[in-house]
């Protein structure tokens, strides 16, 4: 008897990743380098939204659940700091570049707050002197309670940032100790009453279906993140890899494993519903907000450098950078770009990547998908559509095709119904 039978549920796990990201790459050739360079000094004619991205993987201590490639070494940033300006520089410099309009700036990483204020001041004034940022462009900063100083904060203010980006994870004392985060739950939120206070936007990330974490302790994380006014919340279930020290804990036996997906999925429905409730809308990958912004199409392309940097989509091209800083600055010093990995998209994956909107809360309008690629979406992926519509989890009303209140929770699911 299937999965689907037995539970009631469309799938019998619930997917973490998207496809065609990082982790579907190959390490880049000499040829592909070649041909990218090539493409740009072509000029953008490209529509939608473009974001600038700045790479800074540094952070003041790794986290028990953390698999990012973050850097806790302060000796570097310097160093690290120079080498990011001139990759970013040899990307401004091209003709693809200079022809480009962003309409987002976000500084990710790890924890770019851990920079000092000549450091902050420098990254963003680079970045408005050397491309074309939109006169309203967003300017989204990701930041830790820990480092962000009250002068932080305020020097950000004045620098026009839109949003601070902080992860939370969670409010609970216990479960804070656990995932080594280093404030106490009251530290962290007077923290984010001084951004509020500050005139900056806020949005959180807060993490479910922890080890041993309950539901009614998820519901007092939500109902504290609503109290305290945040402009939105990314809600992410728990991604265990297993040479995070959070994952050899469970494997030891020292704290709990996590929730199974059926938990998983209850989780995600009561935040869902408490957000709604709120004035919340679900957009992005994993958002609840009441911005209107957030509810615009995702950006076309990222343009974008950094240590550990994953999400650069320029044209037909994906890429991702080196990961250790130390090889990332030879990297930037031996070569053009710093880039390890790259993939070019076919006109196949195009359309693929085209319906993958609706994983992102995106509808796909069928005359424009066909005005595009010289078919329907439901022509072109008759198999995926067959399975969807089977299992009630996307609507198809006046030409648009969008995930169903049944088929929200698993988007990234359907998203991998087009690669079948």
């Amino acid at each position: 008897m299937s999965m689907e039978k037995t539970d009631g549920l469309p799938y019998a796990k619930l997917e973490h990743w998207p496809p065609m990201t990082y982790r579907d790459r190959r390490p880049i050739t000499t040829e592909a380098l070649s041909q990218f360079k090539s493409f740009l000094q072509t000029e953008n004619q490209s529509d939608g939204n473009k974001e600038l991205q700045p790479w800074i993987p540094f952070c003041q201590g790794r986290c028990a659940f953390c698999y990012f490639p973050v850097n806790c070494d302060r000796q570097i940033y310097g160093s690290y700091m120079t080498a990011l300006k001139k990759a970013l520089s040899r990307y401004s410099a091209s003709k693809y570049v200079k022809s480009s309009v962003f309409t987002e700036l976000y500084v990710g990483g790890g924890s770019p707050s851990v920079l000092d204020q000549n450091q902050i001041t420098d990254i963003l004034e680079f970045c408005r002197l050397n491309f074309n940022l939109k006169k309203d462009c967003q300017i989204k900063f990701t930041a830790c309670t820990t480092s962000l100083s009250s002068e932080k904060i305020q020097l950000l203010a004045k620098q026009d940032v839109s949003q601070l980006d902080i992860g939370i994870q969670t409010f609970d004392e216990e479960l804070r100790k656990m995932l080594l985060l280093r404030d106490s739950s009251r530290d962290a939120q007077t923290k984010l009453r001084e951004v509020k206070q500050s005139g900056l936007g806020l949005s959180i990330d807060l993490l479910y279906n922890l080890p041993g974490q309950s539901l009614e302790q998820w519901r007092e994380d939500l109902e504290l993140a609503l109290q305290l006014e945040v402009e939105s919340v990314d809600c992410y279930p728990l991604d265990l890899y297993s040479e995070t020290p959070l994952a050899k804990k469970i494997s030891s036996g020292e704290v709990p494993p996590a929730g199974d997906y059926k938990k998983e999925v209850q989780m995600y429905q009561t935040a869902e519903k408490l957000f709604r409730d709120n004035g919340y809308v679900p957009t992005c990958h994993n958002r609840f907000s009441k911005t209107k912004v957030d509810r615009e199409p995702p950006s076309s392309e990222v343009i974008g450098s950094g240590a550990g940097f994953f999400m650069g989509r320029i044209g037909p091209y994906q890429y991702s950078d080196v990961e250790d800083v130390k090889d990332y600055i030879n990297a930037v010093e031996t070569s053009t770009f710093p880039i390890a990995r790259m993939s070019k998209l076919s006109k196949e994956d195009e359309m693929r990547q085209a319906m993958m909107l609706i994983y992102v809360r995106v509808p796909v309008n069928r005359h424009v998908f066909k005005a595009k690629f010289g078919r329907f979406p439901e022509e072109a992926f008759p198999k995926a559509f067959e399975t969807l519509r089977g299992k009630g989890l996307i609507l198809e009303e006046n030409d648009e095709i969008r995930l169903s209140p049944k088929g929200d929770p698993w988007r990234f699911n359907i998203a991998w119904e087009f690669f079948k």
